[in-house]
């Protein structure tokens, strides 16, 4: 997350860990779908890595996206201290590689020297970021990655050619109709906070800051309506 206040998503999806355990333990984003399609890409990568983990909440499904690779350099940053703590038991098998830092994503990637990483990693974190701070964060992951690296996003994305509130319109009424798991309450304070804090891009713009920055090959790994994994590979 890029900014901590009352106001930001980070005191929803990653203070608020009751509901947060909800949209994972009832799959309302496909979690589990997208992690099992990224898992094949990352596998598929046949080396140790070394890698950083934005945004990374408590680590619990990276504990299943990595668990059959051998990890070189695991670095994990979140704002939240609590999430951080849950993470250091949840990457407890890497734990004589892991770094753990309380530090916004931008400031967690100008901390790493070029070339470094064969992989970066962001599950529903950057969306949060305005546009110029999405821009800066794909130069960043670019610089980190080295030849043939990939950066993998799981997140929300618009659809082509439809408006911020065009989406939000629509995404909230899926939230309202089908989050049923989750009370009334917690759906208003859902709407609340992802009409004052959710900007995402449509696939097309993602490719566009992409290619902008220098990757030149992105593949859809898998897709649920609003949900999708996306890799974008460094080719030199």
């Amino acid at each position: 997350m890029n900014h901590a206040s009352e106001s930001d998503p980070i005191t929803l999806f990653r203070s608020n860990w009751a509901t947060y355990q909800k949209l994972l333990e009832h799959n309302y984003m496909f979690h589990h779908e997208l992690v099992r399609a990224s898992q094949g890409l990352i596998q598929s990568m046949n080396r140790p890595l070394s890698l950083v983990d934005l945004g990374c909440g408590d680590a619990s499904l990276s504990q299943a996206l990595f668990k059959n690779n051998q990890i070189s350099r695991y670095i994990a940053c979140d704002l939240s201290q609590p999430a951080l703590q849950l993470a250091k038991a949840n990457l407890a098998p890497w734990s004589s590689q892991l770094e753990l830092n309380c530090l916004d994503m931008l400031e967690q990637l100008r901390q790493i020297p070029d070339c470094a990483l064969d992989l970066v990693f962001s599950s529903y974190a950057i969306h949060h970021l305005n546009d110029q701070s999405k821009l800066a964060l794909f130069k960043e992951c670019f610089r980190v990655l080295k030849q043939s690296g990939s950066f993998v996003l799981i997140d929300v994305m618009r659809n082509d050619g439809q408006s911020r509130d065009d989406y939000l319109d629509q995404y909230l009424c899926m939230v309202e109709n089908n989050w049923v798991a989750i009370s009334s309450i917690e759906r208003a304070r859902i709407t609340e906070h992802v009409r004052a804090n959710d900007f995402p891009l449509s696939p097309s713009e993602y490719q566009a800051l992409a290619h902008q920055v220098g990757f030149h090959q992105e593949d859809l790994l898998d897709a649920h309506g609003f949900h999708q994994a996306w890799a974008y590979q460094r080719l030199s």
